[in-house]
């Protein structure tokens, strides 16, 4: 278990330091800096998926159920306006500590990165996904912190919370998250995660948020496998 809290240990320390570092040094970081930081995340996120895709695509042996749960999740997660209300949630939240550290919090664990993620660590010990978040919160709190000091190192613990709760509830589930699943999964965040960095490097932005519906599409795909035996 403590193996598979090893991507949010380096969470969680990224969001110490960055804290520190923004309340005191991020003021004097120029924003065409620290757009640089987030568009070079954003092409080292578009990596990552792209290698977790060429790494398990040719492990599926359901050609077609990632291009149906990619379709008709993004569908549904559309109707649902999930980028919209998530958006919502955290607009206008840049101004104030107690907004800031609210603002960091949503955008951290409502996302392809932490929630596929904590699924990897706990069951392949992959922190690929992990790192990338880990990544886009330092920089995010790095430049929160420089606005409203490092009382953003309160989003520490919570973020170590969730994610461990996540890691738990996958650890104790290893036995219902077969091989195959984890595989469907694994290709669905590797677009995810590469949907991510295109919007973060500015050529596209995919709403990445109303594809989270796509990771219910296995899952009910493998109960019906397993109940109807097909």
């Amino acid at each position: 278990m403590l193996t598979s809290l090893t991507g949010t240990f380096t969470d969680v320390g990224g969001i110490i330091l960055a804290s520190f570092l923004g309340g005191f040094v991020g003021k004097k970081m120029n924003d065409k800096y620290k757009a640089v930081m987030l568009t070079i995340i954003g092409f080292v996120a578009f990596g990552v998926g792209f290698e977790s895709l060429a790494e398990y695509m040719p492990k599926s042996h359901y050609a077609c159920l990632f291009i149906i749960s990619m379709v008709f999740g993004t569908v549904l997660g559309t109707m649902w306006k999930l980028d919209d209300r998530i958006n919502g949630l955290t607009a206008g939240k840049s101004a104030g500590l107690g907004k800031s550290i609210v603002t960091e919090c949503i955008l951290s664990t409502l996302g392809a990165l932490p929630i596929v993620g904590c699924i990897m660590a706990a069951t392949q010990h992959n922190f690929a996904f992990l790192f990338i978040n880990a990544s886009l919160d330092f920089v995010m709190v790095l430049v929160l912190a420089a606005a409203d000091g490092i009382g953003m190192i309160v989003c520490a613990p919570i973020i170590f919370v969730y994610q461990f709760v996540l890691i738990l509830i996958a650890t104790f589930a290893k036995t219902w998250l077969t091989n195959d699943l984890i595989t469907e999964f694994a290709i669905l965040g590797g677009f995810m995660v590469a949907s991510s960095g295109l919007s973060l490097m500015g050529v596209k932005d995919l709403k990445t948020t109303n594809m989270l519906p796509a990771l219910l599409f296995p899952i009910g795909f493998f109960i019906l496998k397993a109940i109807f035996h097909f």
